[in-house]
């Protein structure tokens, strides 16, 4: 297990290799959202006082996705919906963390389990996705599977919502999310970035690249980031060390090689949130408990997570239309070992907190490999992409923990730390390791306007799984194929209606009463919609209607109640909207409106039949816009402002405990000078406070507080 015995509620999501263990993942989310996606490249803007009298300033618009179908595909040709959060948004906005980078995109939620450092909490149409880096697959252990990537080291980060297998294999039925790497570049690239704001954050950063020697055979890109930082919760810190050093050899047109390589240190503290609902949610005759309460002891409660990795990326191409690629990484997680101790909840006195203790450490170690060959020709007037691969992953994760009811108590009102902890020896030690090798295939097909996707794939996947001090071990073996067809038909005016059908696989590990192992857990969608994207790229939009299905869900076995059948069944149906517009020059609105009716329709468990997905609001909007001026004596001063609304929802899987909706303004203001970008955000401008979940009477998470943030940036 995962933290605390699987009969616990909380926020605990399973990983792969088995739905029922639960996780002590805790909640989490880091700063808000801010604005801004519009702004002005400060290298384009002279430090002549007479060019900067008008300027250009426009939000670049992403055209193509490679995440949904593993080819170059303009966004509009896709048979599914994708959105694509680009670095200057990131940027814009003084982005964080994942969690806040999603939250002006259609079907995401992020960190619903307000501010807490150490990872990153996501879900995509109600499931928690698949993580990715550059195509290949992350760490998924208990605490390594929402390790935090740090924003300031991607070009992008891609959203795929719905069913994937068809390319990536094992993997939840919502979609994933793939982080991409920032790459080498050939044109000289120096820019430094200091940042200061709420909670004593001091930031560092860099990023530097261009061509080696004159050539151009060789070119580079080395990124870095340092930040020290407190946090809203007393006794909490964020501090982050990265660097990612890249290379590209391109000896010919033919052939390019890019070595990638990323060093990750996340050094933070468990101790937010799980809050009891008597004094944050509800009233408490004691009063309101603090936000900034710790519910640890200073001196435990770390949580460090490091993550290395190394790889490289191939391409060759044979002419004619034949091209090979080649996608490699190795890459480990730790977690590094630490006893905590954690919140359960108030005595009968209502302020006297019942704590316990929880020791554990994580180590997990992924290889990835995916080999590609796609082929253009045409067969008469039909045009053809035909991508072949055969991928390949290995991972290996260690868990161990202990759980022990024997923390001191603490008076959650007037707390004083300093108590004798004694830290309790590990109860379990398992080792998990699991192989999947994929042959996949898939033809897009063009035909005057029309657009037709297949693709094909089978999976094999081995898990073996052994408890070191219980002394048990198990094998498990799953194949699986999953199917994908879509239509795209392409107007000249941008529009591009489309309908396509995925499918989904998950392995889950274990076996029933009898013995039986179980079958993978399996999601199939059926999406459609319409994406505009016009030739100008001012304007891209996406309206998209789903029903996703995912069946073989484990549920309680009613006539054993300690083991589990996979008799389940969850129904999402949605409608999504999400836009962005470059009105004009200077000025750019965006939005986003996420509706999703979610429910269990099939369960032995007759308290979880009929309800919905926990932490899955019903309505999620938000709107923003920017303006820069372009002209004149204040040319490059900028300000933008953004809204967010998030409905009701419940924080648990029998929706007894529901959060009210709440509403957070952003805002920023930038000014663009010279060499320089000066820009101040702020998320949750009016400091709103609110509970953003409760998971039962125990365990309720404040919000997100106002933060500031103040940024400067020179380019040369």
């Amino acid at each position: 297990m995962d933290g605390v015995p699987a009969s616990l509620p909380g926020p605990y999501m399973s990983p792969a290799r088995s739905a029922l263990v639960s996780r002590h993942a805790l909640a989490l989310a880091l700063a808000a959202a801010v604005t801004a996606p519009v702004a002005a490249n400060a290298q384009t803007a002279s430090p002549s006082a007479t060019e900067l009298d008008s300027v250009e300033v426009h939000a670049p618009l992403a055209r193509s996705s490679g995440s949904a179908t593993k080819t170059d595909t303009p966004l509009r040709e896709i048979p599914a919906s994708v959105s694509v959060i680009t670095d200057q948004q990131l940027r814009d906005r003084a982005v964080h963390g994942a969690e806040e980078a999603v939250w002006y995109t259609a079907g995401a939620q992020g960190g619903g389990y307000g501010p807490d450092p150490r990872s990153d909490w996501l879900l995509v149409r109600g499931f928690t996705p698949a993580r990715y880096l550059d195509g290949l697959a992350l760490a998924d252990g208990s605490g390594t599977s929402i390790t935090r990537i740090e924003p300031f080291g991607l070009e992008r980060i891609e959203v795929l919502k719905g069913p994937a297998s068809v390319t990536y294999g094992a993997m939840p039925p919502g979609g994933l999310i793939n982080y991409v790497s920032k790459r080498p570049v050939t044109e000289a690239l120096h820019e430094v970035e200091l940042q200061v704001g709420s909670y004593d954050i001091a930031q560092a950063a860099f990023d530097f690249g261009g061509a080696l020697g004159g050539s151009g055979e060789w070119s580079y890109r080395l990124t870095g980031l340092a930040r020290n930082s407190d946090d809203v919760v007393d006794y909490v810190h964020d501090d982050r060390y990265y660097i990612a050093p890249a290379l590209t050899w391109k000896p010919d047109e033919a052939n390019t090689l890019t070595l990638l390589a990323r060093y990750q240190r996340n050094d933070t503290v468990a101790g937010a949130g799980f809050l009891p609902s008597q004094g944050t949610l509800l009233p408490n005759p004691n009063g309101k408990i603090p936000m900034n309460r710790f519910t640890g002891e200073p001196g435990y409660n770390t949580y460090d997570k490091t993550m290395k990795s190394l790889g490289w990326e191939y391409s060759h191409d044979f002419g004619g239309g034949t091209v090979f690629k080649q996608n490699v990484r190795y890459g480990t997680t730790d977690i590094d070992p630490a006893v905590a101790v954690g919140a359960f909840g108030l005595l009968a006195d209502q302020r006297t907190l019942f704590r316990y203790l929880w020791a554990t450490e994580e180590e997990s170690k992924n290889t990835g490999i995916d080999n590609q060959l796609t082929f253009a020709f045409n067969t008469g007037r039909a045009e053809h992409t035909l991508l072949a691969g055969l991928d390949y992953r290995d991972s290996r994760n260690e868990y161990a923990q202990a759980f022990a009811f024997t923390a001191p108590t603490l008076d959650i009102f007037n707390p004083v730390y300093g108590s004798q902890i004694v830290p309790p020896d590990y109860t379990s030690r398992t080792v998990q390791d699991q192989d999947q090798t994929g042959l996949y295939i898939q033809d897009q097909i063009k035909l005057d306007r029309w657009v037709v996707t297949l693709g094909g794939r089978q999976d094999w996947v081995g898990t073996d799984t052994r408890e070191l001090i219980g002394g048990t071990r198990g094998h498990q073996s799953d194949d699986e194929f999953s199917g994908r067809v879509g239509v795209n038909y392409l107007f000249d005016n941008g529009l591009a209606p489309y309908i396509g059908y995925s499918q989904s696989f998950q392995p889950t590990v274990g076996t029933d009463f009898n013995g039986n192992a179980f079958v993978p857990t399996t999601g199939e969608q059926i999406e459609a919609g319409v994406k505009y994207q016009p030739a100008h790229n001012r304007v891209l939009a996406t309206l998209a209607v789903y029903r996703l299905v995912q069946e073989n869900t484990l549920t309680v076995d009613p006539n054993h109640t300690l083991f589990s059948v996979q008799q389940g069944e969850t129904e999402v149906n949605g409608i999504e909207l999400e836009g962005r517009w470059n009105v004009g020059n200077g000025f750019s609105v965006y939005g986003a409106y996420t509706y999703t009716d979610s429910e269990v329709t099939k369960s032995t468990d007759p308290l979880s039949l009929g309800k919905e997905i926990a932490l899955q609001p019903e309505q999620v909007a938000s709107l923003g816009a920017d303006y820069t001026i372009t002209s004149g004596a204040l040319s490059g001063l900028g300000f933008g402002g953004g809204v967010r609304y998030t409905g009701d929802h419940y924080g648990d899987a029998y929706n007894l405990w529901q959060t009210p909706s709440y509403t957070l303004f952003d805002a920023a203001v930038h000014y663009d000078v010279g060499q320089w970008r000066l820009q101040l955000n702020a998320n949750n401008l009016t400091d709103k406070e609110y509970i953003s979940a409760c998971n039962s009477a125990a365990w309720c998470y404040y919000g997100y507080p106002r933060t500031v943030a103040a940024t400067a940036r020179f380019n040369w």
